[in-house]
């Protein structure tokens, strides 16, 4: 999955599980009653307005464990807490929440639970953690598995000893570890086992784990889309399943593994079809269980699964923003919750992007978390929105990071960070077509962040996974590259290259580059003309630098460490700096894109506010 955190070692901020109150995006432009925090040098900053506001679905299903009473424990991905339901779906309890105090998680991933003591362990991927829950729910305990090694923990399964596996796989970054990282009750490290390849016994990131007969080891192997089978000491056994799409298959993007050990069967997700195959123990394809989407004609996007004591089966959909329940013969029973409950109109979840029609006014946000581009009025108001969690053609998206608007017809072309390609849609959300694949060679991307479209008919994407610039044609077509910004930061493993990017009038490139905090400024052929900027945070220094916009003689660059805006001369010269860390008007809590409207309004992507603020800056 995506990560979000833009900063170094730094929690992602909170984000409030609320609806949009209507009024907030028609503010009326006007000083604040407040006064904003002082800026530097010779820049004033006048707030004008908000736009949106946090707006979370009520669901985002994730991680799966049967408790031993029978409840269904579900790990709310981005409503940061764990939800106990009972197996008929009614919700009985919300364990822990968004913090750092006991029991609460920055991003809870994957669950599991001790078969002899209920015991629930919660896998919090962005601190490092391990959470421990008494079977009730109360906190009991964090571990702090960073020492150890625990690079990126996303699954667990618990044996009869209490021993707790940890999944410690990455798949985004080229340089993760995939091992298993084995700890007692206690948190006491005991071993890890696993490497990196094709061969027997080898993995290519790891999505699933579970415990088998003998207390024998399942894990899922993702990369090489079969699933392998350890000892409890983690010795390799055996491997099973077959690559492939269809039917008794394993695709492309697996996402979970449980077993049902009294029927023999093995359960494997897969979120690049919406399909649950179900095979037995030894690999035989038993079924194939299809995931039905949240819109006619669409398939659902599949995560971790559990089983229930009644042998149920219970999928995790990410992308309808619910669980989906299967008899053990295959059949559907229930969606929970019964009616789900999506995003807001208006409402954000991380959003990291942002652009303006320069004709009609019209505000576009790449509402990142929630899958969708949002349309809003020059005045703030909602107008309209598109996308949702999935994979493939039309308004499919997952995670998208940059958006911008054709000068030339008004159209919208969307950077679609995850799938590494760009969508193209009209105003109104109309699919036009896309372009990109995976990859490094010329024409491919990889984690790829903003865009801008440009005067010339080109569209200038930061390839931030590659490392480099691309300048494309809107057919996707290689105009010129250049290498742009560095690698990932200790404890950031999404965050590299350059993430925004815009041009002044003579055709000069600008993208900056938040691992290197500088800002590279390129001709209009792809030379590199200078590195702005420097990391720190003084007076004309960066931290964090992540979005540009440049306007006449000025850039504008957000920085996501230093919480504010920086002004410089298109020479790098410091102007002045507006912000600070909060959540008042005029502050701002990791502020990502930025985009100017034709009569100079700065607009700034709050992410960790969830919200877009514009400001009048002279």
């Amino acid at each position: 999955m995506s990560r979000p955190t833009p900063s170094r070692r730094r929690r992602r901020g909170a984000a409030a599980l609320v609806a949009v109150v209507a009024a907030l995006a028609a503010v009326a432009a006007g000083t604040l009653s407040l006064p904003l925090p002082p800026a530097q040098a010779a820049v004033t900053a006048t707030w004008v307005r908000q736009i949106g506001g946090p707006g979370h679905a009520g669901l985002y299903a994730w991680g799966a464990a049967t408790a031993r009473d029978g409840s269904i424990l579900v790990g709310d991905y981005n409503n940061y807490d764990v939800k106990r339901y009972s197996p008929d779906g009614e919700l009985l309890q919300v364990i822990g929440g968004k913090g750092s105090g006991p029991g609460q998680t920055n991003q809870p991933y994957g669950l599991a639970v001790d078969p002899t003591s209920g015991v629930l362990y919660v896998a919090d991927t962005i601190p490092r953690e391990i959470e421990v829950y008494d079977p009730d729910g109360t906190p009991r305990a964090t571990w702090d598995i960073d020492p150890t090694g625990g690079y990126y923990t996303t699954r667990l399964a618990v044996n009869h000893d209490g021993w707790v596996y940890a999944v410690n796989s990455q798949s985004i970054s080229r340089t993760s570890p995939h091992t298993v990282n084995v700890y007692d009750r206690t948190g006491a490290f005991l071993f890890r086992f696993g490497r990196t390849g094709t061969g027997p016994g080898e993995t290519l990131g790891l999505r699933g784990i579970a415990i088998g007969p003998e207390e024998q080891v399942f894990v899922l192997d993702a990369g090489n889309r079969r699933v392998l089978v350890f000892d409890r000491d983690g010795a390799y056994l055996r491997t099973f399943g077959t690559p492939g799409a269809g039917p008794g298959l394993l695709g492309g993007d697996l996402r979970g593994l449980a077993l049902d050990l009294d029927n023999g069967w093995v359960y494997v997700s897969d979120a690049s079809d919406g399909t649950v195959e179900k095979l037995t123990l030894d690999g035989t394809p038993v079924a194939t269980l299809t995931v039905p989407g949240p819109d006619p004609g669409t398939t659902g996007g599949p995560r971790e699964l559990t089983v229930g004591l009644d042998h149920a089966l219970h999928v995790m959909d990410y992308t309808g923003q619910r669980v989906l329940v299967f008899s053990p013969s295959g059949a559907l029973v229930r969606e929970v919750p019964a009616v789900p409950e999506p995003a807001p109109p208006g409402g954000f979840n991380q959003p990291e992007g942002v652009a303006v029609d320069q004709g009609t006014g019209q505000v576009f946000v790449a509402d990142t978390f929630n899958h969708r581009v949002q349309r809003f009025g020059r005045a703030g108001g909602y107008q309209t929105s598109w996308g949702y969690r999935g994979r493939g053609t039309g308004t499919a998206m997952d995670y998208p990071r940059g958006v911008g608007v054709d000068p030339a017809d008004g159209t919208v072309w969307l950077n679609n960070t995850r799938s590494a390609d760009v969508k193209h849609y009209t105003a109104d959300g109309g699919p036009l077509g896309s372009f990109g694949s995976q990859g490094a060679a010329p024409d491919q991307l990889y984690y790829s962040r903003g865009i801008h479209v440009g005067t010339d008919g080109l569209l200038y994407v930061p390839d931030s996974g590659n490392r480099r610039l691309q300048v494309l044609t809107r057919s996707g077509d290689l105009v010129w590259s250049a290498p742009c910004g560095q690698g990932a930061l200790t404890g950031n493993y999404v965050l590299f290259g350059c993430t925004s990017v815009d041009r002044d009038a003579a055709g000069n490139v600008y993208a900056a580059a938040p691992t290197e905090d500088v800002v590279y400024k390129f001709s209009s052929t792809g030379v590199l003309l200078a590195k702005l900027g420097s990391h720190g945070t003084g007076p004309g220094q960066l931290d964090g630098a992540y979005g540009v916009a440049v306007r006449g003689d000025r850039l504008f660059v957000s920085e996501t460490d230093n919480n504010r805006i920086s002004v410089l001369s298109l020479d790098g010269a410091f102007v002045g700096s507006f912000g600070g860390p909060g959540r008042a008007h005029g502050r701002f809590r990791r502020p990502t894109a930025l985009a100017l409207d034709p009569q100079g309004r700065l607009y700034v992507t709050d992410t960790g506010n969830d919200r877009v603020e514009v400001f009048r800056v002279s």
